[in-house]
């Protein structure tokens, strides 16, 4: 008997169906079932041998009778080697001649062996089915050597050959190797064959899905955009699941690349990412190598760039086979939606890049390389992390602050913190957040917002970076946005009365200064809700505020050099010149003060790979609390010392730098050059 199918149809599926229901039957009913894998005995030159091995092999196990049919049978496979090859021509079959020796019989003539055997097998009553699976895996001559095996042995009594074959395959090998009608070849051995049906698609395409549900459905709270899954589908990936085996590699492979980046990808995305790498391996690499024409928006729709980018498109899409070249080109418009410019006329702006990556889209620059590397890098903060921070959100305080107070400890390999990564995330939540989170996530802010202006963050940032004073302060503003309108005004007032920041408060004032005296600016901004007298209020709260602290906590304050101007223009200069003076004449506050007032900038010069980080200090800027003249000579005994830090020294010698470019007439605040 044979069964017919291509590769993947299912062949070897059913043949597993019947050897499930041939051992459901009665003892007394059931055959005797012979597995034989060619592919186990692959570039052996004794299939015959093996093959009767494999049937005396299994005897033994059934009974005393059946043994005894074993024992003859290991004979007839030493014996048959060299009788098949005169009577078939199979060459080189292998004797077994450990076989006799161990028996210690005396050979016997093979139609005797044969004729012994299928005796036994009559009187014995049993059944015997072997199994033959993975024949149109062989080569040509591999295949005709099992097929002269079969027609050579296949006529004992009692046993029954079910072989499963692509019959396109296995007749061409045949007519390759025997020059003859492979067709009537296979007529003389299979008396019974049977191709299996075609696969309905609809089924196929039900299982498939059924199948990706489950996989996606073991990751809790993920939401999969209905819509978009079915253009993606029914687009680029409902061909490429022509049978079964289609849905079996699908499915392997996503077993073992999916969880590792489950939350962190957009589950839609890296399924039709996966069914590139598996079935268009050749585009799957040319996306992976090219990110920078495959990502991100554009609108050029018209003019020379346009023209260039869609030379690279047409070229790689050339390779695809014309079957499948359009499908392709559809399924790629709708995971990269910057070639809807190159093969349309669709153009995108910045605005949909927030939008991609917050939906975790394989077009998002910021997240491509995930789908690529399987994993999320030790230095990327991971949607599971965000989705933390957003789950304690909903639950109070004291969680949040615990997550960014420790990942304000987290240096990552550039010198940032990772609470700038939580803080760049905050406003891609958009419809996560709700207004009790806002609530709460401003709150903690308020709290802790001094710990997150780390001096490592800004001295860290690149050329078109920005402080995270600014980082905050928008963060602060969106989530005003998306708490009560009811709740807006007294959030900011506790941001100042209560809150234990008070970097952050006065930046928030400044913010609603700058609003109040240009209205053209104050659309998008919760503080332009501030009116003047409440400006007027937060002022002194702050200054308040300010005057109460003791000498090490104005000392401790991370934006000291700011918060001391701010006190300047809101409170009594005189009043604020009177207690900070002293802090600079101290001799042992002195590296401490010098220090607050470092900042460092970035020049890039043209052939340069990287940035150079330049140190800025002016005294200008601290000269109404201190004579800056008189307290060079102080600083040149500081540099002295031992016991300072790096940054103080820098800050030392800048200063030195820069009273020297005072005295020559010089602007003190631009950048120097340090080796």
């Amino acid at each position: 008997m044979a069964i017919h199918g291509p590769w993947g149809c299912g062949k070897s599926t059913l043949l597993n169906f019947v050897k499930h229901e041939i051992a459901a039957l009665p003892q007394e009913h059931r055959p005797i079932v012979i597995d034989f894998n060619p592919w186990w005995f692959e570039g052996q030159q004794n299939p015959a041998a093996q093959f009767l091995a494999q049937f005396s092999a299994r005897l033994p196990r059934e009974s005393q009778a059946l043994r005894q049919i074993g024992d003859v049978i290991a004979e007839y496979a030493d014996a048959v080697g060299s009788v098949v090859v005169a009577s078939t021509g199979i060459p080189l079959v292998g004797k077994l001649s450990f076989v006799l020796k161990l028996l210690k019989r005396k050979a016997k003539d093979v139609p005797t062996l044969k004729a012994e055997i299928s005796k036994g097998l009559r009187e014995s009553g049993r059944r015997f089915l072997f199994v033959l699976d993975y024949i149109d895996r062989l080569t040509p001559d591999e295949v005709r050597e099992i097929f002269k095996v079969v027609k050579a042995l296949a006529d004992f009594p009692n046993v029954v050959y079910i072989l499963a074959f692509n019959r396109k395959t296995v007749v061409e090998a045949l007519q390759a190797t025997h020059k003859i009608d492979g067709e009537a070849y296979l007529e003389k051995i299979v008396q019974a064959p049977f191709s299996l049906p075609a696969i309905d698609r609809a089924r196929l395409r039900t299982r498939s899905q059924e199948e990706l549900g489950r996989l996606i459905d073991r990751f809790k709270g993920l939401v999969i955009d209905r819509t978009y899954w079915a253009n993606v589908y029914m687009d680029g990936l409902d061909p490429y699941i022509t049978k079964p085996r289609d849905i079996v590699r699908l499915m392997n492979a996503l077993t073992v690349t999916y969880p590792a980046v489950a939350g962190e990808v957009n589950a839609v995305d890296f399924i039709a990412m996966e069914f590139l790498r598996l079935f268009e391996p050749a585009v799957y690499v040319i996306v992976r190598d090219h990110p920078d024409l495959f990502t991100g928006y554009s609108n050029d729709r018209y003019g020379g760039r346009r023209d260039a980018g869609k030379g690279f498109h047409e070229a790689w899409l050339s390779q695809v086979s014309l079957e499948r070249r359009e499908q392709v080109r559809a399924l790629m418009k709708r995971l990269f939606p910057r070639l809807q410019s190159v093969w349309g006329n669709m153009g995108y702006s910045a605005s949909h890049e927030s939008q991609w990556r917050n939906a975790l889209r394989v077009c998002s620059p910021e997240i491509f390389d995930v789908y690529f590397q399987f994993g999320v890098s030790d230095d990327v903060l991971s949607r599971r992390e965000m989705n933390h921070l957003l789950t304690a959100a909903g639950v109070g305080k004291k969680e949040v602050t615990e997550i960014l107070a420790a990942a304000a400890a987290v240096k990552r390999p550039n010198g940032t913190s990772k609470a700038r990564d939580y803080l760049d995330r905050i406003r891609d939540c958009e419809e996560e957040i709700t207004p009790q989170m806002a609530d709460v996530l401003v709150t903690m802010l308020s709290d802790i917002g001094d710990t997150l202006l780390a001096p490592e963050d800004e001295q860290a940032q690149g050329l078109v970076s920005f402080p995270n004073r600014w980082r905050l302060m928008g963060v602060i503003n969106y989530l005003l946005k998306r708490a009560e309108p009811a709740r807006r005004l007294e959030l900011i007032k506790n941001l100042v009365a209560d809150g234990h920041s008070i970097a952050l408060a006065a930046d928030a004032i400044e913010t609603v200064e700058e609003l109040r005296a240009k209205p053209e600016n104050a659309p998008g901004w919760a503080l332009a809700e501030v009116d003047d007298e409440l400006l007027s209020e937060l002022k002194r709260t702050w200054v308040e505020r300010l005057r109460s602290l003791s000498q090490n906590e104005l000392l401790s304050t991370p934006e000291l050099d700011f918060d001391l101007h701010r006190w300047m223009r809101w409170g009594d200069p005189k009043e604020v010149i009177q207690r900070v003076r002293p802090l600079f004449e101290s001799d042992e506050l002195l590296p401490l003060m010098l220090e607050r007032q470092l900042r460092f900038g970035t020049r890039h010069v043209d052939g340069d790979r990287i940035s150079n980080r330049i140190p800025i200090l002016n005294p200008k800027t601290f000269e109404q609390f201190a004579d800056i003249f008189a307290m060079e000579s102080r600083v040149q005994s500081m540099l002295e010392r031992q016991d300072i830090t790096e940054n103080q020294r820098i800050a030392g010698e800048q200063y030195i730098w820069a009273m020297g470019r005072i005295r020559q007439g010089k602007d003190p605040g631009s950048l120097r050059d340090i080796d």
